[in-house]
C-alpha cells in the first residue's frame, strides 16, 4: 500500500529514507494520507550523481530528481571532476547535510549508451548475473540430451514457428495450427509451444533466486537486461529454427463457432521450422507477395493463412464478450551505425502482431482454466473492475468531445465503439491514455478476482518464461501436476509472496524503461534546438502543455506561462484557457512548436509553441499563434503530474538546470478582435502583456 505524505509532513526524510509514518487522513481521490513519526535510516542502494569539484571540497549533484539535496564526499581517486559515479549515503538521518561516499566510477556524459548504465543505476536493477549462477548454468550441454526427451510428447516432426520482431533476440513461443475435417465436426487444433526454462531452472537455486529478485526482464530501445543469463535466454532456451527446443505445450481444440471444446497440456520438445518476424508474415500472407509465399513455402504460408483467418474471428469473439479493444501508441527509436539514436516513429501494428496475441492470451486463458476447475493455487494475472468515480470522470471528459452520448454509461460495448471511432484520428492517443488512468492496474495475485480489461475469469500468464517470473512459477507448477507430484504445504501463501514481488519488479521495470525512452528522446532531440516541428496536444499538467511530435515521435513539453495570457487547465486536465478566455487550446489539437532547450538531468524536452489552431470563447476555431512570456524552459517545479495519478512529487526547481532558449518567438499574436493598442490585465511576473481590453474601452 501506498501512503501519501506532504512534504511539510515529511520531517526531514528525503526519497529513498526508511521511515515510521501514521496515517492521518485520506485525499480528495480517497489515498490514505501519512505523516513520518521517525526516519529510522537511510537507503542503502547507491545513487548515481555527477562528482564536482568545489573550492571548499567534493560534492556530488543527483541524477535522482526527488532528490534536491547536494551529496558531500570525501576526494576520491575512483572517478574525476564531472565525471558520473555512484554514491552510498552515510546512515545518519539525523545529519543535517547529506553525506556520502563514491563506489564506483558510471563513466562519461559522452559515453556511448550511458543512458542504459544510469537508468538501471537510478532503478537499481541488477545488471550482472553473480558467479554462483554462472557456476551453475556450466554443466548445461549445448545440445539436447535423448534422456531429456524421454517421457515427453515428441513434436519434431509438427510443423511450427515463431513469429517475433525483427530485432528479437529470444524467442520463447511457437505455434502450430492444424484445420480439422469437416467429419469430425470441423474447426482448429491450436497448438502454443512455449520454451520449458522451468527444466533449467532448478528451484531454490542460485539462478532461481537472481530470476526471483530481477522479477522480469527490462527492455531499452536498445538492450535488455535479461532475467535470466544469455546462455539460456538466447540460446538453451530459445526457440530457434532448425533446433530441438524443450517446451510446455497448450493445446486447445476450437469448434467453429471459436468454442474451446477440448484442452490438453504437455510437456513436449519441438523443432521449430522457421523463425519468422511479424513484416515477413504481412508481406507474405497480408500483402500477398508472391515471392515471399515462395520463400516460405506451400505448408507455411497455408498455416499462416489460416492462422490469420482464426485470430481475426478470436479477436471479433473477445471484443463481443466486452474485452477493452485499446491501442496504446509505442515509440520506436533508430539508431545509427555508432549505436546513437537518429529517428522515433511510431512502432507499426499490424494483423500479424494480433494474431500472435490472440494465440497467446487463448494459451494464457486456457492454462488459468486448468487450476481454476482442479483447485490449485497458481499466481493469476487480475484487473480489478474500474472505480466508477474515475471512469465516470472519463465519460464526461468524452461527452465533451461528442464521443458519448449526454445519457450513455461507459459501459464496454460503448467504450469499444467510442474507440473504434477516433481509431486512427487526433484523439485516439489522448482518449487511449484517459481511458488507462481510468482503469485499475493489472497485477499478479493468487486470489483470482478475474480479468476486467480482457473480460475474463480466468486469466493468468503463461507464455513468456524466458522473461517474466510468474510464467517460470506456472511452468513450475504445472509439470507437478501433470506428473502427479505433491504439491507442498502453504502454497497458497508462497505464491501471495511471490506473486507481490513480481507485481513490484514489473513497476520499477516499467518506469525504468519509460525513463529511458526519455533520455533516448534527449539524446535525439538535443541537436535539434531552434528547429520547428508539428504535433498535437497529448495532455496537460497545472503548469506544462505536453506535445506529442508527428517526426520524430516523440513528447515536449510547453510551460503554459510560454503561451501568454496566463492560461489555466481546466478540472479534468483537457484544455487550456486564455488571454481571459479569447483562446482555448484542447487536447488533440494541432500545434507547431520550436525546441528550445533540452535537458538531460530531467529528461525532458522543452519548446515553445509558434502556432496553433485554436478556438475562441465562442467555439470558432483559428490560428493562434503566441507570444512569448516566460522562458520556455521547464523546471523541476512544472512537471506536477495530474493528481489522479498514483505518484509521489518531492522535490522542488533548481535554478542550476535553466538555461537561455534559442531562436527568437513569434512578434505578433492574432486573436479576434484583439487591437494593437490593446493591453491586458496585469500579467503575472515575467511575462509580456497579453492582448486583452482595458476596462472601459
Amino acid at each position: 500500500m501506498d501512503l501519501l505524505v506532504d512534504w511539510r509532513d515529511a520531517h526531514g526524510a528525503i526519497h529513498g529514507d526508511r521511515v515510521v509514518a501514521e496515517v492521518n487522513g485520506e485525499g480528495w481521490d480517497g489515498r490514505l494520507k501519512a505523516r513520518v513519526l521517525e526516519i529510522k535510516g537511510r537507503g542503502d542502494i547507491p545513487l548515481p550523481g555527477t562528482l564536482q569539484k568545489q573550492p571548499w571540497g567534493w560534492r556530488v549533484v543527483p541524477l535522482e530528481p526527488r532528490l534536491a539535496q547536494i551529496i558531500s564526499v570525501p576526494p576520491t581517486d575512483l572517478a574525476e571532476d564531472g565525471e558520473l559515479v555512484s554514491v552510498k549515503l552515510d546512515a545518519d538521518p539525523e545529519a543535517k547535510q547529506l553525506r556520502g561516499t563514491v563506489v564506483a566510477r558510471l563513466g562519461k556524459k559522452t559515453d556511448l549508451k550511458i543512458e542504459n548504465k544510469l537508468t538501471a543505476a537510478l532503478f537499481n536493477l541488477r545488471t550482472a548475473f553473480p558467479d554462483a549462477v554462472m557456476n551453475e548454468l556450466a554443466p548445461f550441454p549445448t545440445s539436447i540430451p535423448d534422456e531429456w526427451i524421454q517421457g515427453r510428447e515428441d513434436l519434431r516432426e509438427t510443423l511450427t514457428c515463431t513469429v517475433d520482431p525483427p530485432t528479437a533476440k529470444d524467442f520463447d513461443d511457437a505455434i502450430s495450427l492444424e484445420i480439422l475435417p469437416k467429419s469430425e465436426g470441423g474447426g482448429w487444433l491450436l497448438g502454443v509451444h512455449i520454451a520449458d526454462v522451468s527444466h533449467y531452472v532448478a528451484e531454490g537455486g542460485p539462478l532461481d533466486e537472481e530470476a526471483r529478485l530481477r522479477g522480469t526482464s527490462v527492455y531499452f530501445p536498445d538492450e535488455a537486461i535479461p532475467m535470466i543469463p544469455e546462455r539460456l535466454s538466447g540460446d538453451l532456451c530459445s526457440l530457434r529454427e532448425g533446433v530441438d527446443r524443450l517446451t510446455m505445450t497448450a493445446w486447445m481444440t476450437l469448434s467453429p463457432e471459436l468454442e474451446v471444446v477440448e484442452t490438453r497440456l504437455s510437456e513436449s520438445v519441438i523443432r521449430s521450422a522457421k523463425r519468422l518476424t511479424y513484416d515477413e508474415v504481412k508481406e507474405a500472407c497480408i500483402d500477398l507477395s508472391s515471392r515471399k509465399r515462395a520463400d516460405l513455402g506451400d505448408g507455411l504460408c497455408t498455416l499462416l493463412d489460416e492462422a490469420l483467418v482464426l485470430s481475426r474471428q478470436l479477436t471479433q469473439k473477445r471484443l463481443g464478450r466486452g474485452a477493452m479493444n485499446l491501442d496504446t501508441e509505442e515509440a520506436e527509436f533508430i539508431f545509427d551505425e555508432e549505436g546513437r539514436p537518429v529517428d522515433a516513429r511510431r512502432y507499426p501494428r499490424h494483423d500479424a502482431h494480433r494474431m500472435i496475441e490472440e494465440f497467446m492470451l487463448l494459451a494464457n486463458e486456457t492454462v488459468a482454466r486448468f487450476f481454476t476447475r482442479k483447485k490449485i493455487p497458481a499466481i493469476y494475472r487480475i484487473h480489478d473492475e474500474p472505480d466508477a468515480l474515475k471512469l465516470e470522470i472519463f465519460a464526461e471528459v468524452a461527452r465533451t468531445f461528442g464521443l458519448l452520448k449526454p445519457k450513455e454509461t461507459p459501459t464496454p460495448e460503448h467504450l469499444n465503439a467510442m474507440l473504434d471511432k477516433i481509431r486512427g484520428g487526433p484523439l485516439e492517443a489522448m482518449i487511449n491514455t484517459l481511458l488507462l488512468r481510468s482503469l485499475k492496474k493489472a497485477e499478479y495475485n493468487v486470489d483470482n478476482i478475474g480479468h476486467s480489461g480482457l473480460a475474463l475469469q480466468d486469466y493468468l500468464h503463461f507464455t513468456s518464461p524466458i522473461r517474466r517470473y510468474p510464467d517460470l512459477i506456472v511452468h513450475r507448477l504445472l509439470r507437478k501436476v501433470l506428473r502427479g507430484q505433491t504439491l507442498p504445504e502453504g502454497l497458497h501463501s508462497q505464491l501471495a509472496v511471490l506473486a507481490k514481488g513480481a507485481s513490484d519488479c514489473e513497476q520499477k521495470a516499467t518506469e525504468a524503461e519509460r525513463e529511458n525512452d526519455k533520455w533516448k528522446a534527449c539524446l535525439l532531440m538535443k541537436a535539434r534546438i531552434g528547429q520547428r516541428f508539428k504535433g498535437r496536444i497529448q495532455g496537460f499538467s497545472a503548469k506544462v502543455m505536453f506535445v506529442t511530435l508527428e517526426s520524430p515521435f516523440v513528447e515536449v513539453g510547453v510551460p503554459l506561462a510560454a503561451l501568454g495570457g496566463n492560461f489555466w487547465v481546466d478540472e479534468h486536465r483537457t484544455k487550456a484557457t486564455g488571454q481571459r478566455g479569447m483562446v482555448v487550446l484542447t487536447i488533440g489539437d494541432a500545434v507547431e512548436v520550436e525546441i528550445t532547450t533540452v535537458d538531460e538531468d530531467l529528461r525532458r524536452v522543452s519548446a515553445w509553441v509558434t502556432e496553433a489552431k485554436a478556438q475562441d470563447a465562442h467555439g470558432k476555431p483559428f490560428q493562434f499563434v503566441p507570444m512569448l512570456a516566460a522562458p520556455a524552459v521547464l523546471r523541476e517545479g512544472d512537471l506536477e503530474k495530474p493528481k489522479a495519478r498514483r505518484e509521489t512529487r518531492v522535490g522542488g526547481e533548481r535554478s542550476r538546470r535553466e538555461a537561455t532558449p534559442k531562436g527568437r518567438p513569434p512578434k505578433k499574436a492574432r486573436v479576434p478582435g484583439a487591437k494593437s493598442r490593446e493591453a491586458s490585465p496585469k500579467p503575472p511576473k515575467g511575462s509580456v502583456r497579453g492582448t486583452g481590453k482595458r476596462k472601459g474601452r
